[in-house]
């Protein structure tokens, strides 16, 4: 068959010109596509693994929006790493959502499961539900719009107007947004919520947290301990941001000492997998997409 196609492109060409266009069309089918829709909307289809995904984002974002508008690629190693280990049966949380991209990811990649992000900006969380349903998965996934935290009180975060992905419980000076040609971050409260409180909408099952969200992250894994007590198998996807955790005043190796204690030990991820590190040494490493944290007694 090979040999018929090679005879149709010319001796002298052999396949090269079919390899070609074959890598044109792949190029074509995973390039993404953009289109401004108002309300401060772009639409963005883009190609996760093996499926299309849509995703309306912020048009007047400066931090995820443009590489993500025009290359449809967000976070590559920690998608990859969800690709690898999703099952269709899945339960999965989304700590930190934004426009849920993960959220999305999550519930096109386990249609049987059950997938809850959380995100405490309301104007992001809209996204994130909207994202949900222009794909068609919001029957079995749901936006919480509430910050993840270790107690359920109201908790003031700040938000920078073209940079919503940079929500945190840190108050960034007036010098660092004017220099970025930003107006000052906007207070605002929300409810907090502790993904242990999640227990019943997850039917008692978690097998994935991811967890970003911008240097509570402490607070965010005090509020899961009784979800890591019940779940063996869970695997912990956490952005490692040293400088972010300790802006929002937690002493970093206090924190790798609280890791130690919940029994977890830990991965870092790239382009070959996963990589294990000594819980000690997590407080002099620099900043990682995503570490993997799972029990030691995990199977």
């Amino acid at each position: 068959m090979l040999a018929a196609i090679a005879r149709r492109f010319g001796r002298s060409g052999g396949l090269k010109p079919l390899r070609a266009l074959l890598d044109e069309r792949l190029a074509a089918e995973r390039r993404p596509t953009a289109t401004y829709v108002g309300n401060n909307r772009v639409l963005v289809g883009t190609r996760v693994g093996d499926r299309t995904i849509a995703y309306y984002v912020e048009a007047d974002d400066r931090l995820l929006s443009p590489w993500f508008i025009v290359t449809g690629q967000f976070e590559t190693e920690l998608t990859n790493y969800f690709l690898r280990h999703l099952r269709p049966d899945s339960h999965c949380i989304d700590a930190g959502s934004n426009f849920g991209y993960y959220s999305c990811l999550m519930a096109r990649y386990c249609p049987e499961g059950r997938v809850i992000g959380i995100e405490a900006d309301r104007h992001i969380a809209d996204l994130a539900r909207d994202n949900l349903f222009i794909n068609n998965l919001h029957g079995g996934a749901d936006i919480i719009c509430a910050a993840v935290a270790d107690r359920c009180e109201e908790i003031t975060l700040y938000r920078r107007a073209s940079r919503s992905g940079n929500t945190s419980i840190v108050q960034v000076g007036a010098n660092f947004t004017t220099a970025l040609g930003e107006p000052p971050a906007e207070p605002f409260t929300v409810p907090g919520i502790r993904i242990d409180d999640l227990a019943d909408r997850m039917q008692g099952k978690v097998d994935f947290i991811k967890i970003d969200v911008e240097g509570a992250e402490p607070l965010a894994l005090a509020g899961a301990s009784e979800t890591i007590r019940r779940n063996r198998d869970l695997s912990i996807v956490m952005e490692w941001s040293p400088g972010q955790i300790g802006a929002a005043g937690f002493d970093l190796r206090q924190f790798t000492s609280d890791i130690a204690a919940l029994g977890l030990r830990c991965f870092a991820l790239d382009r070959h997998g996963e990589r294990p590190i000594e819980t000690g040494a997590l407080a002099a490493m620099p900043y990682q997409a995503g570490i993997v944290m799972r029990r030691f007694d995990a199977a």
